[in-house]
């Protein structure tokens, strides 16, 4: 049986994660929409997710439908990501 999931109005699955240079991850959604995502704001409330300060670690970063994950301890969902990234339009990726 699927698990019945509830968010405004849209289709939140990760297709594809990307990590940049400044601990943030871009973060494309299956309605096509972007978002910017600071990990950096983690730090004070899970202080786990200051190893990946380390930039060899924050770049192995993975993804399914449901998660970005870098291990079984260090994971970000969607819904979080969703809500709390930064829209990003197509034409701001260069700069990013």
């Amino acid at each position: 049986m699927a698990t019945q999931r509830h968010y405004p109005d849209t289709d939140v699955d990760i297709v594809s994660v990307k990590p940049t240079e400044k601990l943030s991850l871009l973060v494309e959604f299956a309605n096509g929409e972007i978002k910017n995502y600071d990990v950096k704001q983690l730090f004070e409330q899970y202080p786990q997710f200051k190893a990946l300060e380390d930039n060899d670690l924050f770049n192995e970063v993975k993804h399914d439908k449901y998660f970005v994950y870098w291990n079984s301890d260090l994971d970000i969902a969607e819904v979080e990501l969703w809500y709390n990234g930064r829209s990003v339009a197509k034409n701001e990726l260069l700069s990013v």
